[in-house]
């Protein structure tokens, strides 16, 4: 096992050092002498005098709280709203007075809902370093110690999902709208007994520095939002603020900076950035605050392609990372030290990408990994994979029509960053002509769509996260999903599960003598991507797309090229598979339908898929099977589905048509 590590660890330096340069190389080594240099003396949380007394416009013990809210307060999450009661009517207008304080009730009962599992501790707390899924629990020694990859059954997600502290945001628009401070007891309540369970540098909510980094987020948010509640003491905001900062020192230390960098790394500068914000003014915040800023640009070099596609090429992925960079938008502008133009215009290339794979419905197809991660998760009952949260941010900040078209709106993300001033920047905003249907080159994407139908094609290499989609697609309308990409469900916690959905059979495009396109290499990784997928068609009015891979060239039977073509017109989508070559095969291609449709059979090759309003009838040149199976419409949710398979032996070359239209249900 020993001898694996060092080799597969030896594979990516290697690939680091073709991809990036030595500088790299060296720069991964230092990140990890300086991680295990804290590992053996972490940095405690400083005392008060040496914490308030590092600030550069420290007068006095009494008035520092006030001091220091005057100060950051200009660059803080919604503190900057002139208009109070304007900012709550828009709260107002995107959710009930009664659903914000339902949500607020929620949390302060000891209720929580998220991948999938329902907690609900009547002690109105929790126990932070649990899984409630499997019951599991992490110990409180030094993180440095904590071990959740080791395959016990239990998911650090949950108590890490818990722990980010998205509650905060849920009691704070609860305080927002009816100054009732119960709400703000209960951010009391909950914060004091978040750090009595988890001091720093101990326990599991310590062990990740992504999840430092988003709960950081939320520390910066909750003093925004908070601030001025006659019942909170200002003793206790100091103590507030030391927790915050030892989290800031702790990023700082503990860069995930490896051979491949992700999410991951991009979220650790935006939590230095974040808490930067929140610390202008003493020498360590001033620090995080350039330093997550540079660090997050140089990346945009590093982890977004060309055509604005995060490298990972993961659909929710892509809105996590975007979102982590509108924030940071907004945030360093008011810091007075803006992004760049070149970098504000490959942020706006990313949102120009979920702009176009929002479907007409919304609710975006999971191409690639999701694990359900957001940093805005402002309702309790949040859909996750509506993206239009995030793209009316977009639309605000850039300016941009055809953003807000697409998000329907104004959003809560927007105006949690941007006040009533998000709000009244969208009024007038002039259209802009895009083409419907685009072609994401570098990412590997491609959109085909009219007035009816939305299709994401994945026509790229495997990626990151070793997911054998290539040449799958999702198939969209105003009602809903048709075809979709069967999900996550989870991580370490079922690993055949998870490399079930993973595999070439749980996509929606052909698997040759029942053989993966890749070899699994772990949870999230391949051996080798020999699909060297190529697309050899795009017209993009006519909406017609062609892609081929490689992945079959060397089966034992003899090689064949898988070739897919794509058609779009009005209401009817034409799909054909091409399987050439040599040799005799047995090909399998099944096709995923959300559990909410229904599907009959109309005869051998005809299946008729029915939803509310629509019906999708679905032919195919071979016979086809009707089968039960499941999908995970959610990270840690599994759902039953219906799959749609054709089936057979295809000699040298064979084709196999598939049509879909679209009817209005009768």
């Amino acid at each position: 096992m020993a001898y694996q590590k060092l080799a597969r660890r030896l594979k990516f330096l290697i690939a680091s050092y073709r991809h990036h340069g030595p500088g790299h190389v060296a720069e991964v080594f230092r990140r990890e002498r300086i991680r295990r240099a804290y590992a053996r003396a972490p940095i405690p949380l400083p005392e008060k005098d040496a914490f308030m007394r590092g600030f550069d416009w420290y007068r006095g013990d009494e008035t520092f709280a006030d001091d220091f809210f005057r100060a950051a307060a200009g660059r803080l999450p919604l503190t900057r709203a002139n208009r109070k009661e304007f900012t709550i009517s828009l709260f107002l207008s995107l959710q009930t007075y009664d659903d914000i304080l339902t949500d607020a009730e929620r949390i302060s009962e000891g209720k929580f809902e998220g991948l999938g599992v329902c907690i609900n501790e009547p002690s109105g707390t929790f126990d932070w370093s649990r899984d409630y899924a499997s019951g599991g629990s992490w110990p409180s020694i030094p993180f440095s110690a904590i071990r959740f990859m080791e395959g016990d059954g239990s998911d650090v997600k949950y108590p890490w999902e818990l722990s980010r502290m998205y509650w905060i945001g849920w009691l704070g628009k609860a305080y927002w709208i009816s100054n009732n401070g119960a709400w703000s007891r209960d951010l009391m309540r909950l914060l004091d007994d978040w750090r009595e369970k988890n001091p720093i540098n101990t326990g599991v909510n310590w062990a990740m520095p992504m999840e430092v980094a988003i709960r950081a987020f939320w520390l910066v948010t909750g003093f925004g939002m908070f601030w001025g509640a006659p019942n909170i003491p200002k003793e206790w905001w100091i103590d507030y603020l030391r927790l915050a900062w030892g989290h800031g020192a702790y990023l700082m230390e503990n860069l995930e900076y490896f051979s491949n960098l992700t999410n991951h790394y991009i979220s650790n500068c935006f939590g230095l950035l974040a808490l930067g914000s929140l610390f202008a003014g003493s020498a360590d915040g001033d620090t995080w605050l350039s330093e997550g800023r540079r660090r997050m640009i140089e990346e945009l070099n590093h982890q977004v392609l060309a055509d604005g596609v995060h490298h990972e090429r993961s659909i929710g992925y892509h809105r996590l990372v975007l979102e982590m960079y509108l924030i940071a938008l907004v945030l360093a502008e008011r810091a007075g030290n803006p992004f760049p133009a070149e970098a504000r215009k490959t942020i706006e290339r990313m949102a120009e990408f979920m702009c176009d794979y929002i479907p007409p419905s919304g609710t975006v197809p999971q191409l690639g990994d999701s694990d359900d991660g957001v940093i805005f998760r402002l309702r309790f009952d949040q859909e996750i994979y509506d993206h239009r949260d995030t793209m009316a941010l977009a639309a605000a900040i850039f300016l941009r029509q055809d953003f807000n078209s697409a998000a329907g709106g104004f959003s809560g993300a927007a105006l949690m960053m941007l006040g009533s001033e998000g709000f009244e920047r969208l009024r007038g905003l002039r259209p802009i002509a895009r083409p419907a249907s685009r072609l994401y080159r570098d990412g590997g994407f491609a959109i085909l769509r009219n007035g009816d139908l939305h299709l994401l094609a994945d026509v790229g290499e495997i990626g990151l996260h070793g997911n054998n989609d290539t040449l799958s697609f999702t198939l969209h309308s105003g009602s809903g999903a048709w075809i979709i990409d069967p999900g996550t469900y989870c991580y370490t916690r079922n690993p055949r599960a998870r490399n079930e959905l993973r595999s070439t059979r749980a996509h929606n495009a052909p698997m040759i003598d029942d053989v993966e396109i890749a070899e699994f290499d772990g949870l999230w990784r391949i051996k080798r991507d020999t699909t060297g997928v190529r697309i050899t068609a795009w017209e993009d009015q006519e909406c017609i797309l062609q892609a081929e891979h490689h992945a079959y060239d060397n089966l034992p039977a003899g090689g064949v090229t898988i070739r897919r073509r794509w058609h779009l017109t009005g209401r009817e989508l034409s799909v054909r598979d091409t399987i050439a070559g040599s040799g005799s095969h047995r090909y399998t291609v099944r096709f995923t339908i959300p559990g909410e449709r229904t599907v009959t059979r109309i005869s051998e090759r005809e299946v008729m898929i029915a939803g509310e309003t629509e019906e999708l009838r679905f032919e195919c040149s071979e016979p086809i099977s009707i089968l039960e199976g499941w999908y995970s419409p959610s990270y840690g949710i599994a759902a039953v589905g219906t799959l749609i398979q054709a089936a057979g032996t295809v000699n040298a070359h064979g084709e196999i048509a598939y049509i879909c239209r679209l009817f209005p249900k009768s």
